[in-house]
C-alpha cells in the first residue's frame, strides 16, 4: 500500500527535512522554480512494507507498517544501504536512530525561538505579498490551553506552542511594523494560513497530524534553522489570536 503522502509530509517535519542517516546531514527539499519547494526524501519503513523485504514483520498490519512511527526519512543512497545491508541495521537500530534524529530535531527548532527577530520572519512570510486579504475569519484572541483542548492536540504539540509563544511579542510586534506599511498585511497573512488549514480540514486531517502538516507548511522548504522555526513562530501567533485552528 505504502504511505500516504501527508505521512511523508509529516515525516520530513519532524526530520527537519534533513536524512536521518549518522553523518549524512544532506538537505532533502528541492528549491522549486515555479510553485512549492518538494520534499524528496524517502520514507523508509524501519519493519519492511511487504514480505520479503529488509526487516519484515508479519504481525503488522499494513496501517502499522505505513504509520509515521514505522517510517525513517532518508537520503536514496542511505535508504539503500539500510536495506540492501540489513545485518548492519536492525530495527532496534533504526528506531533508536530515528528517534535521536526527531529530537534532535525538535530541540533545535525549540531552542531557535528564542532568537526569532524580523530579518528571520521577513524570510518566513516573503509569500505574503502575492497573497489576497482574508474575507472571513477574525483575530480574536482565544487561551492557548482552550484551543489546545478543543483542537485535540498532544503534549508533544503543546510543548512546539508553548515554546513559540516565547515569540509572540516579537511576531505581533513584526505584524504590525507590515501593517504600519500595508494595512492589508495581516489579513493576507492570515489568509494563506487560513486556506491550507480548511483545505486540510476539507481532506479530513484533525489533531495532530492535522498540526504538523501546517506546520511544514508554515516552513515553505526554507533550510536555515532560524527562517524555518520563525514561519512556525507565526503560525502559533495566528493559532492563538485568529481562526488558524478550531476556537
Amino acid at each position: 500500500m505504502g504511505a500516504s503522502y501527508p505521512t511523508k509530509i509529516i515525516l520530513a517535519f519532524r526530520s527537519g527535512g534533513i536524512c536521518a542517516f549518522p553523518k549524512c546531514g544532506k538537505h532533502l527539499t528541492y528549491d522549486a522554480k515555479v510553485g512549492d519547494d518538494a520534499h524528496i526524501g524517502e520514507a523508509a519503513h524501519i519493519c519492511g512494507e511487504k514480505p520479503g523485504a529488509a526487516r519484515y514483520d508479519a504481525s503488522m498490519t499494513d496501517e502499522q507498517r505505513d504509520n509515521v512511527r514505522n517510517l525513517i526519512y532518508l537520503c536514496t543512497d542511505h535508504h539503500t544501504i539500510i536495506d540492501k545491508v540489513e545485518a548492519d541495521w536492525p530495527v532496534s537500530e533504526l528506531q533508536a536512530l530515528k528517534e535521536s534524529h526527531e529530537k534532535q530535531v525538535r530541540q533545535a527548532m525549540e531552542e531557535a525561538f528564542a532568537d526569532v527577530a524580523f530579518p528571520e520572519l521577513q524570510t518566513a512570510v516573503s509569500w505574503v505579498s502575492n497573497q489576497t486579504p482574508a474575507g472571513n475569519g477574525s483575530f480574536d484572541l482565544t487561551a492557548p490551553d482552550e484551543k489546545i483542548k478543543k483542537n485535540e492536540l498532544s503534549n508533544g504539540a503543546r510543548h512546539i506552542i508553548a515554546a513559540g509563544l516565547t515569540s509572540r511579542a516579537t511576531v505581533a510586534a513584526y505584524v504590525e511594523a507590515e501593517a504600519q506599511l500595508d494595512s492589508d498585511f495581516p489579513e493576507r497573512l492570515k489568509a494563506g494560513f487560513l486556506e491550507q488549514y480548511y483545505g486540510l480540514r476539507k481532506q479530513g486531517h484533525k489533531g495532530d497530524e492535522l498540526f504538523e502538516l501546517m506546520c511544514d507548511f508554515a516552513q515553505r522548504g526554507m533550510r536555515r534553522q532560524a527562517d524555518r522555526t520563525a514561519g512556525i513562530a507565526v503560525l502559533i501567533y495566528l493559532f492563538e489570536i485568529c481562526d488558524v485552528f478550531e476556537k
